[in-house]
C-alpha cells in the first residue's frame, strides 16, 4: 500500500511540471505550446481541476493560484519584451 505522502509527492510533481512549462515558455516552439497549455489549465481563477490537484498535493489552492498567475504574467511580459527587441530596427552606423 502506498502512503499518503507518496501521493502528495506525485501531485506536487504535477504542479512542478506546470511551473516548468510556464518558465520554459521561450525556449522553443514546443516550450511555447506547453506554456499555452499550462497557462490555460491554471486559468485566471482556480478551476475545480487546479484546486483538486493542489489539495491532492497538500497545498492550499487559494495560496498557490495567485503565485502561478504571477509567474505566467512575468513569462508573458518577458516574451513580449523579447519579441519587441527582435522587431526593433537596427541603427545603421554613419559611414
Amino acid at each position: 500500500m502506498i502512503d499518503s505522502s507518496s501521493h502528495q509527492l506525485l501531485w506536487q510533481a504535477v504542479l512542478f511540471q506546470v511551473l516548468r512549462d510556464i518558465r520554459d515558455a521561450n525556449r522553443s516552439h514546443e516550450g511555447h505550446k506547453d506554456f499555452v497549455t499550462a497557462a490555460r489549465w491554471v486559468g485566471s481563477y482556480p478551476t475545480r481541476e487546479f484546486s483538486e490537484v493542489c489539495m491532492l498535493a497538500g497545498l492550499e489552492p487559494d495560496f498557490v493560484h495567485p503565485r502561478f498567475v504571477k509567474i505566467i504574467k512575468e513569462a508573458e511580459a518577458k516574451s513580449a519584451a523579447r519579441k519587441a527587441t527582435k522587431k526593433a530596427p537596427v541603427a545603421m552606423a554613419a559611414e
